[in-house]
Order: structure tokens, then sequence, then C-alpha cells
């Protein structure tokens, strides 16, 4: 979270990236709207919008969070002044009197207010999101509206609907107590004629702050270029990728006379790919089961030596790039939600902690084939995006974007895990948008993702949903450091050959 108290204002794109793939809130907050902190905020919309491939809104929607800031701006501003002038903002009769001088007044000193603004905390916030299919723009003040004030404001969206263009409403002049009162209808018309709805703009207040909020949808072309990549990266994926490595290692296990379970168990456990074969194929005799002891139960030794062998032709043995990376994420995530699962037992219903270890380990398996794809697969995916006039961006999106998320959900799907399964490695990083069914259950594996996003600083502690962290009693920043290191102590305990 940025504010007017940091020294140097400078756009962290990599930060924004990540944001916009772990479809988590970017936020900026200013007391005083200041011009460093004006330009600011546009260079952030215009990267968000950049890296969710809206560049063509970029013009129009600079010129309409402008106007959201000033109006939010404003409002503080007018809180503050009615304060000082010992005014009743929700009288009529003296928000009438305070409106006659509150241009003039505020105008001549405006340093004055704005440091009063600063003191009394009231906040402009901008928060920025990706939400599954539709772009979230909202601009909020601390300072909720008085009942005329959202009279007005209903009253201009309404007249918004009126006209047809921007030129038609200049010649007329409305509400002439607060300005030319236009700005909330050139905002909407605005959004009409980027191709954008006239519901696109929202004005509402909760018991705390007012929000404006726009709402855009995704570049269809891209997402659904995009949507279709993966769809067809995924009906390409016949094999089970093994990583060469941990292959050797179980080798040598199964060609023991006696296969030591335990021991087996470990290496399966510590290995996304092979604890995802495993559980494929307790899928595949109708009787799913996550817990990997218990999945490794239900088949005897030759079993074994079948299903993890270079003869099975449902498996492909082959060196993996970020081998180390990418083991230890899978490793950690399922760690932290087993152990997040099981020191809550409300969690426990639908899955044990066993089986949140197991998803947690395979959550990630979608980028994981997309870090490692098939030549068939490199191909036809270059084939497929040249078809399009966006092909180097919709190929970056596919590659670098969220799509390996849907890949993880798509791939689980064509090798027919339970439906529960599914919906919480599908819902885990947008628990608004998941099923009422799933959703209570989504806390373990969403915290287990962003405690290891948090730890590698892809994400900020600002941007974690407060009603996820307070299911595990969570509140502050600190006490959130507090579980991870806790977490990561205890890992390194137990795991001492890998690496922190």
């Amino acid at each position: 979270m940025v504010s007017d108290f940091d020294e140097k204002l400078e756009v962290d794109r990599e930060k924004i990236r990540n944001s916009v793939r772990l479809q988590m809130p970017l936020e900026i907050t200013t007391y005083t709207l200041s011009r460093n902190m004006e330009i600011y905020i546009y260079d952030i919309l215009t990267v968000f919008l950049e890296e969710c491939h809206q560049e063509q809104l970029i013009q129009n929607l600079k010129y309409c969070l402008g106007e959201l800031l000033t109006n939010a701006k404003k409002a503080n501003t007018k809180r503050v002044y009615f304060k000082e002038k010992g005014l009743n903002i929700n009288n009529p009769e003296e928000y009438e009197r305070g409106m006659n001088e509150f241009k003039i007044d505020t105008l001549s000193n405006i340093d004055h207010y704005l440091e009063l603004q600063k003191k009394a905390g009231l906040y402009i916030k901008l928060v920025l999101q990706l939400c599954g299919r539709t772009l979230k723009i909202q601009v909020k003040n601390k300072a909720v509206l008085t009942l005329d004030e959202e009279q007005r404001i209903r009253q201009k969206i309404q007249n918004a609907k009126k006209f047809n263009s921007i030129e038609e409403v200049y010649a007329k002049a409305l509400d002439p107590s607060e300005g030319a009162g236009l700005g909330i209808i050139i905002i909407i018309l605005m959004l009409q004629k980027a191709g954008l709805g006239k519901d696109s703009y929202k004005c509402y207040s909760t018991d705390k702050e007012t929000i404006t909020e726009i709402i855009l949808p995704c570049n269809e072309v891209v997402y659904s270029a995009v949507q279709m990549l993966t769809y067809e990266y995924i009906n390409l994926q016949e094999q089970i990728p093994i990583r060469l490595a941990t292959y050797r290692q179980v080798q040598a296990l199964l060609n023991e006379p006696s296969i030591d379970r335990d021991a087996l168990l470990k290496v399966v456990m510590h290995d996304d790919t092979l604890a995802l074969l495993i559980l494929k194929n307790t899928v595949d005799h109708n009787r799913e089961q996550l817990n990997l002891k218990k999945a490794l139960a239900q088949f005897s030794d030759d079993e074994l030596r079948k299903i993890i062998s270079s003869e099975n032709k449902e498996v492909e043995i082959m060196e993996f790039k970020d081998l180390e990376t990418s083991k230890q994420h899978s490793q950690k995530v399922a760690y932290y939600a087993y152990n997040l699962c099981k020191n809550q037992p409300d969690f426990q219903v639908i899955f044990s902690p066993e089986e949140y270890y197991s998803i947690g380990l395979i959550n990630n398996i979608g980028f994981e084939l997309l870090r490692n794809p098939t030549q068939t697969q490199e191909k036809y995916i270059t084939e497929l995006s040249e078809q399009y006039e966006e092909a180097e961006k919709i190929r970056e999106t596919f590659y670098q974007g969220n799509a390996g998320t849907f890949i993880t959900y798509g791939y689980l799907k064509k090798l027919k895990f339970s439906d529960e399964t599914l919906s919480l490695v599908h819902g885990w990083n947008n628990p608004e948008l998941a099923s009422d069914k799933i959703k209570q259950f989504l806390p373990p594996l969403y915290i287990a993702e962003v405690l290891l996003a948090y730890s590698e600083n892809q994400l900020d502690f600002y941007q974690i949903d407060p009603k996820q962290l307070a299911k595990f009693d969570i509140f502050t920043e600190d006490q959130f450091v507090y579980v991870l290191n806790k977490l990561n102590d205890a890992f390194a305990e137990e795991n001492p050959e890998e690496k922190l």
C-alpha cells in the first residue's frame, strides 16, 4: 500500500503483474492528493490496464479516475470545512449556507484544509483488482454521503441516461450549487463511448466511507484466446510428467523385494507430479483417495511398480525447468495447508489435514505443465495464437499470467477428480466468487498460498482478504508474520534436506 508518506513514488510493474496474476487488490492511499501522487496514480492505472490488456481504455479511464479522485477530495474537504465553520452537513439549511461560501473559502486557503483532512484521517483510496472476468476500479473516501448528496448523485446518474453524447451535455448547465455538476454524467458517457454500459458506474456509502466504482470487462479477445489455448493445452497433455531425479530415487525403493512404504510415502509427499500420479490412479479405480498414505495402501507392491514405471504409457520421465524452486513451492503450500487445517477443526468437515496437504501439493501443477511443455504443445500453441493480431500478447498472457490456475483445474477435471476437489483448486484465489458450499473450506489453501506469496515478496499484507485471515484469528501483519515464521521453522526442522 502506497501513501503520501512515501518519499519516492516508483511504479513496481512486477508487483502489479503479480497482483493481476493472483487476482489480489492493489491499493493506494492519499490524504492530500498532491500532484506527484496524482501522476503516480495515473501511472499505476496505466500499468494495471496494460497488464489486463485494456490499453485502449487508458485515456478515457484516466479522465474518469481524475474526476472520481477530485470528487473524493472535495467530499473530504467539505467535511473539515463544515466542522470548522460549526455547520451541520446533514442539515439541509446549514448545508446550503455552507456551500454558498465553500468554493471561495477553500480555494483561497486549500493548504489549510488539506492539512486538516490529513490530521482527521480523511483518506482517499484507489483500489484496482482483476476479479474473474471483470476489472474493478474503486475510489473510496472516508466520508459518508449525506442524504442530499446521495439524491444529487442519483439524479445525475438518471440525467446521464437522457444523453447520447458529451457534446449534448455541455449544452446544458446542471446543478449549479456544486459547480457545473457535469462530472458524473460525463464519466458515464465516456464509459459508454468506450463501449461500456451505463451501469458500469456505481456510487454508494457504507457506515464508514463512500465508494465509487467502475466495473469493466476483461479484454474479450485476449481472454477468449487464452481460454481456448488452455483447453487445447490440456487436451494435448496425454501423460503425467515425472521428474527424472525423483524417478531414479523411487526406482531404488521399487527395486527392493519388499517396498519400504514409509520411505516411498516420504518421496511422494515431496513431489507434486509423483503424488498426482498416485492420486490419479485411485480415481481410475473409482475410489478417489486424497490421503497419500491411504492412496498408496490401495496398491500392492507389484501394482506400484507398474504405475511408477517408464513403461507406463501414462507417464513421461523428464528433466524439469526450475526444479528446486517449483518443488519447494508445492511442498510449502502443502505443509502450510496441512498445519492450518490441523489447528482448525472447523475445516475438517469435507477435507482432512492430510487431504489439504495433497491438494496443496498439486495445486500448482498447471504452472509445472506450462513451464515444461511438450514439443507438440509448444508448436500447437504458437500456431493457434498466430491466428490473432495480438499473438505475442496472447502467448505472454498464457505462459506468464494465471493460465496455470485454469490448467490445474482443467487437467484435474480431465483426470476425473471429484467436484469438491475441483472447486477447491479453482476457487482458492478468489473466495468471493466461490460457491457458498465450498467457500467455507477455502481458507487453509488460500492462506497457505498467500503466506508463500508474501514470503516471496509477490504481494503485501494489505492485499490479503481480511475475512480469510480472520478464520485463523489473524488481524495484523505482525500476527501473520508470526504464523509464517512458525511454519517455516517447523518446515525446516522436519525437512532439513530442503533449502529455505
